[in-house]
């Protein structure tokens, strides 16, 4: 089977992309949990990019896209921004989470220093 030059970019870069995302995990650089929407977006694109022919002559011509390139542009797009989404959802989380623990070191702190206060006031006695 014949691949065009935009399909063997486009697998070598998924592919490339994969690669990545595992190395970033092995270095620790990337949480388990984080890769796991990379790695699916990667291999989508690689299994996409292989099968081109047959989604733009089934499922495009089926929807009525008469520019193939677009819709996937568009699904990318989609992609992305549930992704995005997603990371404000957790940076949202992580926000919420680092607050309650600076008031939490506020009011620890606050404790210690009135009983530093109340021992060197025996000390005095």
């Amino acid at each position: 089977m014949a691949f065009d030059r935009l399909t063997l970019v486009i697998v070598t870069v998924a592919l490339a992309l994969f690669v990545l995302v595992l190395e970033m995990v092995r270095r620790r650089a990337l949480a388990e949990r984080y890769s796991l929407w990379w790695l699916i977006i990667s291999g989508g694109v690689v299994v996409l990019a292989l099968a081109r022919p047959l989604v733009d002559n089934l499922i495009f011509t089926q929807l009525g896209i008469s520019y193939p390139p677009s819709a996937l542009f568009s699904a990318g797009f989609v992609g992305l921004v549930i992704i995005m989404l997603y990371m404000s959802h957790l940076i949202t989380l992580l926000a919420r989470q680092n607050r309650t623990s600076a008031q939490r070191i506020g009011l620890l702190q606050h404790e210690l220093d009135k009983l530093r206060e109340d021992i060197a006031d025996l000390k005095h006695d």
